[in-house]
């Protein structure tokens, strides 16, 4: 388990070739254990920010898709009598990386669910409602946006009003949607401390990063005034900020803050831009040799 943690760690400092952490990954497609599929998906995440932008993007939802293929079989979507609490969670893990990179038969099913439990149907268990948002979510379609809407607008437990924003309405993948998110985000529907979360949460999907930092911008004298220079402030501006990939941005990044400076948040700002130039830094590394890797497969 240290094994992958560590050479992840050495990938991002330079000190060893994405290749072998992706030929790494493959040796693990066995494992059963959720401590272990948690490193895994830690692992993904982290390589996800780092080639969002690139072409074989489409190559590596395929390698993740082929590396969960296996405990795919194995994980049941209705809890099992006398499961573990690690058994509860691997599900939602699995459940929500293979909708992500698209595994039609999880999304269909996903799907199914969602559609019973909105009609007023069966309810999803609530340890894969957040899995099943996001597979419904990463299909992009417009009714289900605007179901999702309707029932976090209808919905009044808090926990639940905030899976269903941060992990289905955040978790769209078309554009224009998200857009819609992060306007809803500063309306009257979501609570003020909510809304960091939101804004947050759109800001950490791929096809959200950019639309998030503009939104920021766009918006940064009233999000400014609405929280002063508290801890929600400084995590907004981190989210927003973090997940970009070149030296042009994290220039960017920083040439704003110094423009429209917030006291409070200078150590947040040094740390994303910080975290932009790892990012840009691993890309120029490594472009080439991951391009590779998916081209040999």
């Amino acid at each position: 388990l240290n094994i992958l943690d560590d050479l992840f760690s050495l990938i991002s400092a330079g000190k060893a070739k994405t290749s072998d952490g992706l030929r790494l990954l493959e040796s693990y497609k066995e494992e059963e254990s959720y401590i272990v599929w948690n490193n895994i998906s830690q692992a993904i995440g982290s390589l996800s920010v780092v080639i969002a932008d690139q072409e074989f993007y489409s190559d590596w939802e395929r390698f993740v898709l082929d590396l969960f293929s296996g405990i795919k079989k194995s994980v049941k979507w209705d809890p099992v009598e006398g499961e573990s609490h690690l058994d509860t969670l691997l599900r939602a893990l699995v459940i929500t990386r293979l909708g992500k990179a698209g595994d039609q038969e999880v999304r269909q099913e996903a799907k199914r669910r969602f559609d019973l439990h909105a009609s007023g149907g069966a309810k999803i268990s609530p340890d894969i409602r957040s899995a099943v948002y996001t597979c419904v979510a990463s299909m992009g379609q417009e009714d289900d946006y605007n179901t999702m809407l309707r029932l976090h607008e209808e919905e009044e437990l808090h926990e639940e009003k905030e899976r269903l924003a941060r992990s289905g309405l955040a978790a769209f993948s078309s554009k224009p949607i998200l857009a819609k998110t992060l306007e809803l985000s500063l309306s009257s529907s979501v609570r003020s401390q909510d809304s960091v979360h939101m804004i947050s949460s759109v800001a950490h999907n791929r096809k959200g990063r950019d639309l998030t930092w503009q939104f920021f911008k766009d918006n940064f004298v009233l999000l400014k005034e609405r929280y002063q220079s508290g801890f929600l402030l400084s995590h907004l501006v981190k989210s927003c900020s973090q997940n970009f990939t070149s030296e042009d941005k994290a220039m960017e990044v920083e040439q704003y803050f110094v423009e429209h400076p917030l006291p409070g948040s200078e150590r947040n700002v040094a740390q994303s831009v910080e975290t932009v130039r790892l990012n840009s830094a691993w890309l120029n590394r490594d472009l080439m040799d991951i391009n590779n890797f998916f081209k040999q497969k």
